[in-house]
C-alpha cells in the first residue's frame, strides 16, 4: 500500500487491542520524514522545522508524553470555544485516538501518527494565534499575511520545557477586544448547548414585563440570570435598553419593529458573526503589534487607530449608502492633502449634477465648482452647451474648489485603491450624531480627520495646526504633504464589532454581505 493511500486510512485499518500504548521507533523519524510525501499534512514546512529543532525525537507517542497528547486532544475537542472547527485538525486521527486503546499496528502507522499529531498541534496553535482565514477584501494592496509567530518553533519550546499545559493561555491573544468577543461567543454557545434551548420569536407589546418571549430572549442574550425571572415594567425596560445598545439601536426601552427584528435574529447567526470577528482580530494581531494601523469597519461606521496594539483614537465616520457602497480594501496612507479639490466622480457629475446644471447653469458658480476640459484646463461654464451633454457624452471633469462648502472639508487622507475612495474631512458634521451613518458615495467622511492627520504627519503636523488656524480658504491651491509614517489602512466588513472600550455590538448588514461571507466560510 502506498504512503498516500495509507495516510487516507490512517489508523482506521487494524488497531490491535493488545497494545495499550503506541510503539515508537527511535532513530526512524528523520529517515521517515526525508522520504514522506507530506500530502496529508497541512503545515509541512513547520512540521519539518519542528523535528529538526527537537532532533527528530517522538513528541507524542512516548509513554512519558501521554499527558501532552491527552491535553492536545482535549484542546482540539474544545475548538468551538475558540471559534474554530474541530474537523480542521486531523479528525480521523483523533477519532481513532479516542475510539479504542490507541495502538498503531506497525512502524509506519506510528511514524505517520506522530507527524499528524504534530501537524494538528501546529495548525491549532497557528489558528489560535493568527486566525484560520484570510480576511476577504475587494482590493488587497498590502498582501498582508500575519507572521509574527512561528507556531512550530513555539510548540517545540513549550514541549521541551515541559510547559505544554501553559501554552494556549500564554499565546492566545490578550487584547481586551479579543477577550470581549470570545466571552460573548462562549456565552451564546453555552445557551444553544442547553437541552431545552429554542430560539424564541418576539412580538411587539406595550407591557414588556409580561412579554414572556421577550424575557426569554433577554435571558438567552445574557441580560437576565434566568428565563423564569419576574420583572416589573421599569426593570424590564432597563434590560431592554441594554439589549438595544447591544444592537446599536435607540435605547429607549420601546419594543419597536427595529428592536424586534434584531432580537429575532437566530442565536446561531450571532455566533457565526462573532466567529468571523474573532478570527479577524487574530489575523490583525501581528500588524497591530508592530506599528500604527487604521482599521475602518463599514457596518459600525467607525474608525480605530492602533499604536502597538493599543487603540489611541476612535472616530465616527460616514460610509457609503446601499446604492454606492464603500468597498473593502487594504492599502497604505501615503499623503495628506490640505485644501483638497473634490474631483466629482463621472457618475455623480452626469447623473446628479448635470440635471441641476441644465436647469440652472448658475449652479456651478453657486456651489464653487469648476469645469475642466479633457486637457485638464479650466473652461468658462458659460461657453459649454450643457443641453447637448448626457451621461454618454460628457467630455468634461467637474471639480469643487476649496472653501467652506467643499465636500471634502479641509483635509483628505490618500491611499491607493482602484475605487478612488479615501478618508476625508467634511463641512457637514451633523450626520455624525446618528447611529446609522450610511450616506456617502463610497468615500469615508471622518469626524476626527484633523487628529488622524496629525498622527500621520508626526513632526510635520504643524501643517495641520496652521490649517486649523486659517480655517477654510476659498480657491486655495491644494497642499500635498507626504506622510511621515506610511500607515496601513484596512477597510473591513463585520456586523459584530467592538469599540475602543472593547464593547461588543451588532450592526445592520447594510450591504447584505454578511450572509454571503458566512456561506463562503461554511458558518
Amino acid at each position: 500500500m502506498t504512503f498516500h493511500r495509507r495516510s487516507i486510512f490512517i489508523l482506521l485499518a487494524i488497531l490491535s487491542p493488545a497494545f495499550v500504548s503506541a510503539q515508537t521507533f527511535p532513530g526512524k523519524l528523520k529517515e521517515f520524514i526525508t522520504g514522506f510525501s507530506f500530502s496529508s499534512i497541512q503545515y509541512p514546512k513547520e512540521v519539518k522545522e519542528f523535528y529538526s529543532l527537537n532532533n527528530y525525537e517522538f513528541s507524542w507517542l512516548e509513554k512519558q508524553n501521554s499527558s501532552a497528547l491527552s491535553l492536545l486532544a482535549k484542546n482540539i475537542q474544545s475548538s468551538e470555544t475558540f471559534g474554530l472547527v474541530q474537523e480542521d485538525y486531523q479528525p480521523e486521527l483523533f477519532k481513532a485516538y479516542s475510539a479504542v486503546p490507541f495502538a498503531p499496528a506497525n512502524e509506519y502507522d506510528s511514524l505517520l501518527a506522530e507527524l499528524k499529531f504534530t501537524d494538528a498541534a501546529i495548525h491549532f496553535l497557528h489558528d489560535v494565534m493568527l486566525g484560520n482565514k484570510t480576511e476577504p477584501v475587494s482590493y488587497d494592496g498590502l498582501k498582508y499575511i500575519p507572521s509574527c509567530y512561528n507556531a512550530g518553533a513555539l510548540l517545540n519550546v513549550y514541549l521541551t520545557l515541559g510547559r505544554f499545559t501553559e501554552m494556549l493561555a500564554e499565546l492566545e491573544p490578550k487584547q481586551a477586544e479579543y477577550k470581549a468577543v470570545k466571552s460573548k461567543l462562549n456565552l451564546f454557545q453555552q445557551m444553544i448547548a442547553a437541552d431545552n434551548f429554542k430560539d424564541v420569536y418576539v412580538t411587539a407589546s406595550k407591557n414588556i414585563s409580561t412579554n414572556k418571549p421577550l424575557l426569554t430572549r433577554l435571558y438567552q442574550l445574557g441580560f437576565l440570570s434566568s428565563d423564569t425571572l419576574l420583572l416589573n415594567e421599569a426593570a424590564a425596560k432597563a434590560k431592554l435598553k441594554e439589549a438595544q445598545k447591544l444592537f446599536s439601536l435607540l435605547s429607549d426601552g420601546t419594543l419597536r419593529s427595529t428592536t424586534v427584528q434584531a432580537l429575532n435574529v437566530p442565536l446561531q447567526a450571532r455566533i457565526a458573526e462573532l466567529k468571523l470577528t474573532l478570527n479577524t482580530l487574530r489575523w490583525l494581531h501581528c500588524m497591530k503589534q508592530e506599528q500604527h494601523v487604521v482599521i475602518v469597519n463599514i457596518p459600525s461606521a467607525t474608525l480605530l487607530l492602533y499604536e502597538h496594539d493599543k487603540p489611541v483614537m476612535e472616530s465616527r465616520i460616514i460610509v457609503g449608502k446601499r446604492s454606492t457602497p464603500t468597498p473593502t480594501l487594504s492599502s497604505t496612507i501615503t499623503e495628506v492633502i490640505l485644501y483638497p479639490y473634490w474631483n466629482v466622480p463621472y457618475k455623480i457629475a452626469t447623473r446628479e449634477l448635470l440635471p441641476h446644471i441644465k436647469r440652472n447653469p448658475g449652479y456651478i458658480n453657486a456651489n464653487n465648482y469648476q469645469v475642466l476640459n479633457s486637457n485638464g484646463k479650466v473652461v468658462d461654464p458659460g461657453s459649454v452647451n450643457w443641453g447637448s451633454l448626457s451621461a454618454g457624452n460628457f467630455p468634461y471633469t467637474i471639480r469643487q474648489s476649496t472653501g467652506c462648502d467643499n465636500a471634502l472639508g479641509l483635509i483628505k487622507l490618500n491611499f491607493y485603491n482602484p475605487f478612488s475612495v479615501y478618508l476625508h474631512d467634511t463641512p457637514g458634521k451633523s450626520l455624525f450624531g446618528l447611529n446609522k451613518r450610511y450616506f456617502s458615495h463610497g468615500c469615508m467622511r471622518t469626524e476626527k480627520a484633523m487628529e488622524l492627520g496629525r498622527y500621520i504627519l508626526k513632526e510635520n503636523s504643524i501643517a495641520i495646526d496652521t490649517l486649523t488656524q486659517k480655517g477654510c480658504l476659498k480657491n486655495q491651491s491644494p497642499i500635498i504633504v507626504p506622510a511621515t509614517e506610511k500607515i496601513p489602512v484596512f477597510v473591513l466588513y463585520h456586523t459584530a464589532w467592538t469599540d475602543a472600550a472593547a464593547t461588543v455590538r451588532f450592526y445592520d448588514d447594510v450591504y447584505n454581505k454578511a450572509l454571503a461571507i458566512k456561506n463562503k466560510y461554511g458558518l
